[in-house]
């Protein structure tokens, strides 16, 4: 991007045109493979966002968190804690 490029890749076709579930789950995990790190505000107990950091965990790859009670079920598994003044928001 600084230098005036961006590569922009898509595991869709053209013509998808909606997105479902499934599909964003997709797009989740092919963005996850892609980076070096995750961060993850919050995600519920045995929600679907809990289940996608446990994967994304699983492949050795770092998940941030806040730290928060409300996310010791993330920092249990594997998690990162951060503080909030830590995230830099761009």
């Amino acid at each position: 991007m600084d230098q005036g490029r961006i590569l922009y890749l898509s595991p869709f076709k053209d013509r998808q045109r909606r997105a479902t579930a499934q599909m964003a789950a997709f797009r989740n995990l092919f963005v996850a493979a892609l980076a070096d790190s995750i961060f993850v505000a919050y995600a519920h107990p045995a929600g679907k966002t809990e289940q996608f950091c446990r994967e994304v965990l699983g492949w050795r790859k770092t998940v941030y968190t806040l730290e928060s009670d409300s996310n010791a079920n993330l920092i249990s598994l594997g998690a990162k804690p951060v503080q909030q003044s830590e995230v830099a928001l761009k």
